[in-house]
Protein backbone atom coordinates (compact mmCIF):
# COMPACT_ATOMS: atom_id res chain seq x y z
CA UNK A 1 0.00 0.00 0.00
CA UNK A 2 1.65 3.55 -1.21
CA UNK A 3 1.29 7.01 0.09
CA UNK A 4 -0.53 7.85 -2.97
CA UNK A 5 0.26 8.25 -7.00
CA UNK A 6 2.60 10.74 -8.06
CA UNK A 7 2.54 11.81 -12.06
CA UNK A 8 5.86 11.51 -13.37
CA UNK A 9 5.78 14.16 -16.70
CA UNK A 10 9.41 13.96 -19.33
CA UNK A 11 10.73 12.87 -22.24
CA UNK A 12 11.60 9.35 -23.16
CA UNK A 13 14.95 9.10 -22.09
CA UNK A 14 14.78 11.08 -18.93
CA UNK A 15 11.34 9.56 -17.38
CA UNK A 16 12.22 6.77 -16.01
CA UNK A 17 15.17 8.36 -13.94
CA UNK A 18 12.23 10.56 -12.19
CA UNK A 19 10.56 7.42 -11.44
CA UNK A 20 12.82 5.63 -9.93
CA UNK A 21 13.25 8.76 -7.49
CA UNK A 22 9.79 8.64 -6.39
CA UNK A 23 9.43 4.50 -6.72
CA UNK A 24 13.04 4.11 -4.50
CA UNK A 25 13.36 6.88 -2.01
CA UNK A 26 9.80 8.15 -1.61
CA UNK A 27 5.97 5.95 -0.04
CA UNK A 28 4.50 6.73 -3.57
CA UNK A 29 4.11 4.63 -6.60
CA UNK A 30 5.55 6.18 -9.84
CA UNK A 31 2.56 6.62 -12.79
CA UNK A 32 4.91 8.09 -16.28
CA UNK A 33 3.79 10.28 -19.15
CA UNK A 34 6.03 11.28 -21.83
CA UNK A 35 3.88 14.29 -23.56
CA UNK A 36 2.28 17.18 -22.18
CA UNK A 37 -1.08 15.12 -23.82
CA UNK A 38 -0.93 11.69 -22.17
CA UNK A 39 -0.14 13.83 -18.70
CA UNK A 40 -3.41 15.83 -19.12
CA UNK A 41 -5.29 12.49 -20.01
CA UNK A 42 -3.51 10.36 -17.03
CA UNK A 43 -4.76 13.95 -14.33
CA UNK A 44 -8.27 13.25 -16.21
CA UNK A 45 -8.44 9.38 -15.30
CA UNK A 46 -6.07 8.62 -12.39
CA UNK A 47 -6.28 10.43 -8.94
CA UNK A 48 -2.59 11.58 -8.44
CA UNK A 49 -1.45 13.13 -4.70
CA UNK A 50 1.88 15.41 -7.16
CA UNK A 51 2.65 15.86 -10.00
CA UNK A 52 6.70 16.15 -11.57
CA UNK A 53 7.49 17.24 -14.79
CA UNK A 54 9.78 18.52 -17.23
CA UNK A 55 9.83 22.02 -18.54
CA UNK A 56 10.35 21.28 -22.10
CA UNK A 57 8.11 18.18 -23.97
CA UNK A 58 7.82 17.33 -27.08
CA UNK A 59 4.57 18.32 -27.53
CA UNK A 60 4.35 21.21 -24.85
CA UNK A 61 5.62 22.77 -22.09
CA UNK A 62 5.26 21.36 -18.57
CA UNK A 63 3.68 24.49 -17.56
CA UNK A 64 0.53 23.22 -19.43
CA UNK A 65 0.47 19.83 -17.58
CA UNK A 66 0.21 22.13 -14.65
CA UNK A 67 -2.70 24.48 -15.58
CA UNK A 68 -4.03 21.34 -17.03
CA UNK A 69 -3.70 20.04 -12.87
CA UNK A 70 -4.84 23.29 -11.66
CA UNK A 71 -8.32 23.09 -13.89
CA UNK A 72 -9.17 19.45 -12.85
CA UNK A 73 -7.34 19.41 -9.42
CA UNK A 74 -6.48 22.62 -8.31
CA UNK A 75 -5.25 21.43 -4.53
CA UNK A 76 -2.89 19.03 -5.92
CA UNK A 77 0.97 20.08 -5.48
CA UNK A 78 3.45 20.26 -8.82
CA UNK A 79 6.67 20.56 -8.92
CA UNK A 80 8.57 21.65 -12.48
CA UNK A 81 11.85 19.13 -12.53
CA UNK A 82 13.97 20.50 -15.15
CA UNK A 83 17.36 22.05 -16.18
CA UNK A 84 15.68 24.59 -17.65
CA UNK A 85 17.02 28.12 -16.02
CA UNK A 86 14.07 30.24 -14.55
CA UNK A 87 15.10 33.09 -16.94
CA UNK A 88 14.44 30.19 -20.07
CA UNK A 89 10.75 29.61 -18.98
CA UNK A 90 8.25 31.79 -20.45
CA UNK A 91 5.51 32.53 -17.89
CA UNK A 92 3.78 35.11 -19.61
CA UNK A 93 0.89 32.83 -20.60
CA UNK A 94 0.62 31.19 -16.86
CA UNK A 95 0.90 33.92 -14.30
CA UNK A 96 -1.42 32.74 -12.12
CA UNK A 97 0.50 28.81 -11.46
CA UNK A 98 2.34 27.77 -8.61
CA UNK A 99 4.37 25.68 -9.01
CA UNK A 100 8.02 24.35 -7.29
CA UNK A 101 10.65 24.86 -8.89
CA UNK A 102 13.66 22.26 -9.16
CA UNK A 103 17.01 22.07 -10.86
CA UNK A 104 17.30 18.31 -11.96
CA UNK A 105 21.32 19.38 -12.83
CA UNK A 106 22.51 19.49 -9.27
CA UNK A 107 24.27 17.12 -7.69
CA UNK A 108 22.01 16.01 -5.23
CA UNK A 109 18.74 16.46 -7.37
CA UNK A 110 17.26 13.55 -7.18
CA UNK A 111 17.52 13.56 -2.91
CA UNK A 112 15.71 16.88 -3.31
CA UNK A 113 13.27 15.79 -5.51
CA UNK A 114 12.46 13.20 -2.78
CA UNK A 115 12.37 15.56 0.03
CA UNK A 116 10.45 18.38 -1.82
CA UNK A 117 8.07 15.86 -2.82
CA UNK A 118 7.36 14.08 0.61
CA UNK A 119 6.88 17.76 1.88
CA UNK A 120 4.65 19.20 -0.32
CA UNK A 121 2.41 16.23 -0.39
CA UNK A 122 2.38 16.17 3.93
CA UNK A 123 2.10 20.13 3.54
CA UNK A 124 -1.50 19.50 1.41
CA UNK A 125 -2.64 16.82 3.30
CA UNK A 126 -2.65 19.07 6.73
CA UNK A 127 -4.50 22.14 5.05
CA UNK A 128 -7.96 21.67 6.08
CA UNK A 129 -9.31 23.32 2.59
CA UNK A 130 -8.36 25.12 -0.19
CA UNK A 131 -10.73 28.12 -0.16
CA UNK A 132 -11.32 29.96 -3.87
CA UNK A 133 -9.58 33.04 -4.70
CA UNK A 134 -13.07 34.89 -4.53
CA UNK A 135 -13.82 33.69 -0.35
CA UNK A 136 -14.81 37.20 0.78
CA UNK A 137 -16.91 38.05 -1.71
CA UNK A 138 -18.39 34.19 -2.10
CA UNK A 139 -19.36 34.92 1.60
CA UNK A 140 -20.88 37.99 1.41
CA UNK A 141 -22.54 36.97 -1.92
CA UNK A 142 -23.95 33.97 0.18
CA UNK A 143 -25.26 36.33 3.13
CA UNK A 144 -27.04 38.22 1.18
CA UNK A 145 -29.63 35.96 0.64
CA UNK A 146 -30.70 35.88 4.36
CA UNK A 147 -31.09 31.77 3.68
CA UNK A 148 -32.87 31.69 7.08
CA UNK A 149 -35.65 33.85 6.47
CA UNK A 150 -36.18 32.52 2.95
CA UNK A 151 -39.59 30.04 2.65
CA UNK A 152 -37.00 27.68 0.73
CA UNK A 153 -37.33 24.16 2.43
CA UNK A 154 -40.34 22.32 1.05
CA UNK A 155 -38.96 23.60 -2.86
CA UNK A 156 -35.30 21.96 -1.90
CA UNK A 157 -36.57 19.00 -0.64
CA UNK A 158 -38.48 18.60 -4.10
CA UNK A 159 -35.30 18.73 -5.86
CA UNK A 160 -33.26 16.31 -3.71
CA UNK A 161 -36.54 13.80 -4.10
CA UNK A 162 -35.95 13.96 -7.93
CA UNK A 163 -32.61 14.06 -8.10
CA UNK A 164 -32.79 11.11 -6.21
CA UNK A 165 -35.15 9.36 -7.94
CA UNK A 166 -33.85 10.29 -11.42
CA UNK A 167 -30.06 9.04 -10.28
CA UNK A 168 -31.49 5.78 -8.74
CA UNK A 169 -29.37 6.95 -6.07
CA UNK A 170 -29.11 6.45 -2.11
CA UNK A 171 -28.80 10.49 -1.40
CA UNK A 172 -29.51 13.70 -2.73
CA UNK A 173 -28.52 17.04 -0.92
CA UNK A 174 -28.57 20.69 -1.24
CA UNK A 175 -25.84 22.54 0.13
CA UNK A 176 -24.26 25.55 0.88
CA UNK A 177 -20.87 26.28 1.77
CA UNK A 178 -20.39 28.78 4.63
CA UNK A 179 -16.92 30.11 6.27
CA UNK A 180 -16.22 26.77 8.09
CA UNK A 181 -18.90 23.88 7.17
CA UNK A 182 -21.87 22.59 4.62
CA UNK A 183 -24.99 23.33 5.82
CA UNK A 184 -27.77 20.93 3.66
CA UNK A 185 -30.98 22.96 2.96
CA UNK A 186 -32.30 19.87 2.26
CA UNK A 187 -31.85 15.83 2.35
CA UNK A 188 -33.41 13.33 0.67
CA UNK A 189 -32.20 9.35 2.16
CA UNK A 190 -29.59 10.57 4.88
CA UNK A 191 -30.35 12.54 8.03
CA UNK A 192 -27.52 15.21 7.45
CA UNK A 193 -27.32 18.83 9.03
CA UNK A 194 -23.75 19.69 8.46
CA UNK A 195 -20.24 18.48 7.49
CA UNK A 196 -17.17 20.67 8.02
CA UNK A 197 -15.51 22.40 4.60
CA UNK A 198 -12.07 19.98 5.06
CA UNK A 199 -14.33 16.55 5.27
CA UNK A 200 -16.83 17.19 2.21
CA UNK A 201 -16.07 16.37 -1.15
CA UNK A 202 -17.66 20.01 -1.89
CA UNK A 203 -15.01 21.56 -1.20
CA UNK A 204 -12.99 20.37 -3.93
CA UNK A 205 -16.02 20.11 -6.51
CA UNK A 206 -16.73 24.18 -5.70
CA UNK A 207 -13.18 24.71 -7.47
CA UNK A 208 -14.13 23.14 -10.34
CA UNK A 209 -16.32 24.88 -13.27
CA UNK A 210 -18.17 21.68 -14.39
CA UNK A 211 -19.92 18.79 -12.56
CA UNK A 212 -17.15 16.72 -9.97
CA UNK A 213 -17.06 13.49 -10.51
CA UNK A 214 -15.66 10.61 -7.99
CA UNK A 215 -16.72 7.14 -9.46
CA UNK A 216 -14.95 5.52 -6.10
CA UNK A 217 -13.49 7.50 -3.52
CA UNK A 218 -11.83 4.74 -1.71
CA UNK A 219 -9.83 4.80 -4.57
CA UNK A 220 -9.37 8.18 -4.47
CA UNK A 221 -5.89 9.42 -2.98
CA UNK A 222 -8.05 12.77 -1.86
CA UNK A 223 -10.34 11.39 -0.35
CA UNK A 224 -9.88 7.22 0.43
CA UNK A 225 -8.83 8.39 4.03
CA UNK A 226 -11.11 10.63 4.70
CA UNK A 227 -12.71 9.07 8.41
CA UNK A 228 -15.58 11.14 7.70
CA UNK A 229 -16.54 10.33 4.04
CA UNK A 230 -16.04 6.26 5.27
CA UNK A 231 -17.94 6.63 8.08
CA UNK A 232 -21.18 8.02 6.14
CA UNK A 233 -20.71 5.16 3.48
CA UNK A 234 -19.92 7.54 0.48
CA UNK A 235 -18.39 6.12 -2.59
CA UNK A 236 -19.68 7.67 -5.54
CA UNK A 237 -20.23 11.53 -5.79
CA UNK A 238 -21.11 13.86 -8.21
CA UNK A 239 -21.22 17.38 -7.39
CA UNK A 240 -22.34 20.42 -9.52
CA UNK A 241 -22.43 24.24 -8.70
CA UNK A 242 -24.69 26.48 -7.27
CA UNK A 243 -23.65 29.45 -8.53
CA UNK A 244 -25.17 33.46 -8.01
CA UNK A 245 -25.71 35.96 -11.25
CA UNK A 246 -22.27 37.42 -10.19
CA UNK A 247 -20.61 34.70 -10.87
CA UNK A 248 -19.81 33.12 -7.05
CA UNK A 249 -19.97 29.32 -6.22
CA UNK A 250 -21.91 29.31 -2.82
CA UNK A 251 -22.77 25.95 -2.78
CA UNK A 252 -23.53 22.45 -4.11
CA UNK A 253 -26.17 20.40 -5.44
CA UNK A 254 -24.87 16.86 -4.71
CA UNK A 255 -25.71 12.74 -6.07
CA UNK A 256 -24.32 10.12 -4.12
CA UNK A 257 -24.26 6.60 -3.48
CA UNK A 258 -22.67 3.51 -1.37
CA UNK A 259 -20.96 1.94 -4.30
CA UNK A 260 -19.18 3.14 -7.08
CA UNK A 261 -21.03 4.33 -9.95
CA UNK A 262 -20.51 6.43 -13.85
CA UNK A 263 -22.27 9.82 -14.15
CA UNK A 264 -23.05 9.96 -18.51
CA UNK A 265 -22.45 13.15 -19.93
CA UNK A 266 -26.35 13.91 -20.37
CA UNK A 267 -26.65 12.61 -16.63
CA UNK A 268 -24.05 15.61 -15.66
CA UNK A 269 -26.26 18.45 -17.66
CA UNK A 270 -29.14 17.22 -15.81
CA UNK A 271 -27.31 17.58 -12.24
CA UNK A 272 -26.11 20.84 -13.25
CA UNK A 273 -29.62 22.08 -14.47
CA UNK A 274 -30.85 21.14 -10.61
CA UNK A 275 -28.31 23.04 -9.61
CA UNK A 276 -28.92 26.00 -12.01
CA UNK A 277 -32.59 26.03 -10.60
CA UNK A 278 -31.65 26.09 -6.69
CA UNK A 279 -30.21 29.20 -7.41
CA UNK A 280 -33.09 30.35 -9.62
CA UNK A 281 -35.72 29.77 -6.54
CA UNK A 282 -33.22 31.66 -4.35
CA UNK A 283 -32.91 34.47 -6.62
CA UNK A 284 -37.07 34.15 -6.65
CA UNK A 285 -37.29 33.88 -3.22
CA UNK A 286 -35.20 36.54 -2.20
CA UNK A 287 -36.50 39.12 -4.29
CA UNK A 288 -40.25 38.44 -3.28
CA UNK A 289 -38.65 38.95 0.05
CA UNK A 290 -36.91 42.32 -0.81
CA UNK A 291 -40.10 43.72 -2.45
CA UNK A 292 -42.64 43.19 0.68
CA UNK A 293 -39.64 44.68 2.86
CA UNK A 294 -39.69 47.75 0.56
CA UNK A 295 -43.65 47.75 0.65
CA UNK A 296 -43.59 47.32 4.10
CA UNK A 297 -41.07 50.22 4.51
CA UNK A 298 -43.19 53.23 2.27
CA UNK A 299 -46.85 52.21 3.85
CA UNK A 300 -48.04 54.41 6.88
Amino acid sequence: MTGGTVLCVDEEGSVADTATVVDDETEFEPLTRTTAAGAREAIRDHPVVCVVTEYSLPDGSGLEVVEALREHAPQTPCVLFTDARPGEIDTDSFEELIVEYLDRTLPSAGEELAFVVDDLVAHSAQVGFLAPDDEASRLAALAEYEVDELPITESFERITDLIADHFDIEVAFVGLIEEDEENFLACTGADWDSLTREDTICTHSMLQEDVMVVEDARTDDRFSSNEQLLNLGIQFYAGANVTTPDGHVIGQVCALDDEPRQLSEPERERLQKYADTVTEILELRQSLRDARTATAEVEP
